[in-house]
């Protein structure tokens, strides 16, 4: 059986992760970045991933390094920096370059897949939002990552868009630096807090990648996130007698926005066939304390 390619734009974290997890019998894996030498750095090794060197944001670069086609692409772009013009070259501007290049290759992918964010959802609440929900940006974070979704959508036949939650997992452990500063969101109002663990992740996009390689037509747009959106400082409470603390440990309430707040579904995620190897925040986090000794 002949191999497919499978371009990942923007490889960094994510897609370096999702390479070691692939079969490199069936797929030949290419990387593209501004500068690969930085990849190759942190030990994302060119054995996995073959890199090339290429500007997302330049339909030039895409039209070049795609010439000889490509089966599946996931976009998977990280801003340079956390600012409104990061964000805009990041998501706006690889979104536009794709939408012009891809009509332009000898044949389109037989599937693109768009990693965006949970951010694009800025409304709060008790109410359970879903794919359905009219996304309502509250920062320019997410109105930047939603123009590009709207953007990406027609790019080509079969394009989908995967909204993650807060990924959390090995080297991903903001969350447990925080309760070792003894740091703490308060108890009330409660701040509901959505998460999926890397191998979720990656596994879900695997998922995506493989059932329609065998025939099945995925959603346009995807939730990815565990089943339990759970308060803030619940998971901290919970995190911080897990980690052998006691209580009293954390002792700086740290206000966060309330607008911050929502719980998200993951149904369609779940009838998509996809089975969570961490179904929610005790046991992904259990797995990552016991992995770290």
């Amino acid at each position: 059986m002949e191999k497919e390619k499978l371009w990942i734009l923007g490889c960094g974290d994510l897609g370096a992760r999702l390479a070691l997890q692939l079969n490199r019998q069936e797929y030949s894996i290419y990387g593209m970045r501004r500068n690969p030498l930085v990849a190759l750095a942190t030990k994302r090794r060119a054995d996995v991933v073959n890199w090339r060197r290429g500007d997302a944001t330049k339909k030039r670069d895409i039209e070049r390094l795609l010439a000889d086609g490509a089966d599946v692409i996931l976009a998977t772009f990280t801003p340079d920096e956390y600012s409104h013009g990061g964000y805009c070259r990041a998501y706006v501007d690889t979104a536009n370059a794709l939408a012009e290049a891809l009509p332009n290759l000898p044949r389109p992918p037989r599937l693109l897949i768009w990693v965006s964010s949970t951010r694009v959802y800025g409304q709060s609440g008790d109410e359970f939002l879903d794919e359905r929900t009219p996304p309502l940006p509250n920062s320019f974070q997410g109105d930047m990552q939603l123009a590009a979704e709207e953007i990406i959508g027609n790019a080509v036949p079969t394009t989908c868009v995967v909204r993650f939650a807060g990924i959390y997992g090995p080297g991903r452990d903001r969350l447990l630096s925080q309760v070792r500063a003894g740091r703490c969101a308060p108890s009330q109002p409660p701040q509901y807090s959505n998460r999926i663990h890397v191998d979720d992740a990656i596994g879900f996009l695997i998922h995506l990648m493989e059932k329609h390689k065998r025939g099945w037509s995925p959603e346009k747009l995807y939730i990815g996130a565990d089943s339990m959106p759970v308060p803030m400082h619940d998971l901290q409470q919970w995190l911080v007698k897990a980690m052998g603390y006691t209580s009293a440990h954390l002792r700086e309430i740290v206000q966060t926005s309330e607008r911050r707040s929502k719980k998200l579904s993951n149904e369609r995620m779940l009838a998509s066939g996809y089975e969570l190897k961490y179904p929610d925040y005790k046991v992904g986090y259990s797995a990552l304390l016991e992995s770290e000794g």
